[in-house]
């Protein structure tokens, strides 16, 4: 599983207001709360049922809810989900950990043409430098 499938079943399987009250949001019986991006003291976002995600009517933020994670302990879209999938223990990061320690051909090629791209590069600079001080040892004699 990739990060794509493992975002899109996260953001399917929690509902935003079970995420708000887990950030720790006073979240009241009309699924409103007070913006954390905006810091205000009104009521002013609306978490929806679902993952339909978030609004705030005063500062126009809104999203999913790995965005509502995301936004309010300032962290990476990847982390948002996994704190997620850790929080609401939907078993999900053992599917990405063995995915990622298995890299794809691409991977595996791509990270083949990077060592021989950096290595000729090294090379190439050597010889420059050889020619260089070579270049320099002949004017010094000559």
């Amino acid at each position: 599983m990739d990060m794509r499938d493992f975002c899109e079943i996260v953001r399917n399987s929690v509902s935003t207001i079970e995420v708000g009250k887990a950030l720790g949001l006073n979240v009241d019986m009309h699924n409103r709360c007070s913006c954390p991006f905006h810091n205000g003291r009104d009521r002013n976002m609306r978490l929806y049922d679902g993952n339909r995600g978030f609004y705030c009517f005063v500062c126009h933020k809104s999203g999913d809810c790995i965005s509502l994670v995301k936004g309010v302990t300032e962290c990476s879209y990847a982390d948002a989900a996994r704190w997620i999938s850790e929080t609401f223990r939907l078993g999900l990061e053992d599917e990405l950990e063995q995915r990622r320690q298995k890299p794809s051909i691409w991977q595996r090629s791509g990270r083949a043409r990077i060592r021989k791209a950096v290595y000729g590069r090294r090379r190439h600079e050597a010889e420059h430098h050889e020619q260089a001080a070579e270049g320099n040892r002949q004017s010094a004699d000559g």
